[in-house]
């Protein structure tokens, strides 16, 4: 079985989490927001992060997270222990799966505490990469499919995109979605 019909299977299970992040950038970035919903929708976490670094004005005018949000907001070392919990011996679909792991792990980094080891944590699944190989863009010198934007698979589904680059509004994107691949909704 594939990778994309294993993903399938789990989806058509309803046993899994999906998990999304907002960050300070793209290469050297941490955490500022994080979301994970369970299978119906339901937010089991849903909250902004204060990070070490400051949340610079360009990744702002992405997703629309300020500094001044987040001030108040507990700090990835607060958080993480209830994620770990949340997510344990579960089934993470994740829109670029890859990603997220990086910025959770940059996040410990930059907190000074321990990384934890996501992929030994729970069964991680790649959203954008199942949904790459549905959409068939198939790049001959890399010998994989294109990956699409999030907005992209929702427009190929024809799925309003709502509330865009919040994590939560990203989950749920990525929820309808993976609904739709799997042919359940």
């Amino acid at each position: 079985m594939s990778e994309l019909q294993e993903m399938l299977s789990v989806i058509r299970g309803g046993e899994f989490l999906i998990l999304d992040t907002e960050t300070t950038g793209l290469e050297r970035g941490e955490v500022v927001q994080i979301s994970v919903i369970d299978s119906t929708g339901a937010a089991l976490i849903n909250t902004l992060v204060k990070p070490i670094e400051s949340i610079p004005a360009s990744t702002t005018r992405i997703h629309g997270i300020t500094n001044g949000m987040v001030a108040t907001a507990p700090r990835f070392a607060d958080i993480v222990e209830n994620l770990r919990q949340t997510i344990s011996g579960k089934h993470v679909i994740v829109y670029n799966a890859v990603y997220d792991r990086k910025m959770l792990h940059q996040s410990a980094e930059a907190a000074g505490i321990e990384k934890t080891d996501w992929r030994a944590l729970s069964r991680w699944w790649c959203a954008m990469e199942g949904f790459a190989e549905v959409y068939g863009d198939y790049n001959s010198m890399r010998r994989s499919y294109r990956w699409q934007k999030l907005s992209t698979a929702a427009q190929y589904y024809h799925l309003p995109v709502v509330d865009a680059h919040s994590a939560l509004g990203d989950c749920l994107t990525t929820l309808a979605i993976c609904k739709r691949m799997a042919g359940i909704e």
